[in-house]
């Protein structure tokens, strides 16, 4: 009776051993297919773009003319202007930070992700969406 209480011991060891690795490879894996999906649009220690005009849409979004390179990970069809949306938790002070920018001409950077159409500008264009904002000195 002992030799099968240590082989049933010996078995849930090896079982436990056994699942723990195929744990840490399906969350190594998960983590490699899934990366990040918001990215900088400009590069943080970048010199950053100028904000040209600067956009209110009714719903309250925000559309930014800009000057300078943008970094299109998202592949949009186009950046020369970005998209702030109306439902953007914190988006007052992405706002406040823009137009401050805008009205003193200092350059900005932005993260974020995805693109978006606006049915303003005839919504066949897509531009980046923008999530964090920051003003460069």
């Amino acid at each position: 009776m002992e030799n099968v209480f240590i082989a049933i011991i010996r078995f849930e060891q090896f079982i436990r051993k056994y699942m723990n690795k195929r744990i840490l490879v399906l969350c190594l894996t998960v983590f490699m297919v899934f990366p990040s999906f918001a990215k900088y649009i400009t590069p943080l220690n970048g010199t950053g773009v100028e904000i040209t005009r600067y956009f209110t849409h009714k719903n309250g979004a925000i559309s930014l003319y800009i000057s300078g390179s943008l970094q299109n990970l998202d592949e949009c069809t186009s950046t020369f202007r970005v998209y702030i949306p109306h439902d953007l938790a914190g988006k007052e002070v992405i706002a406040s930070a823009a137009l401050t920018a805008f009205v003193s001409g200092k350059k900005v950077g932005f993260h974020g992700s995805g693109c978006s159409t606006t049915p303003f500008w005839g919504g066949t264009i897509d531009v980046p969406v923008v999530d964090n904002l920051w003003v460069l000195k």
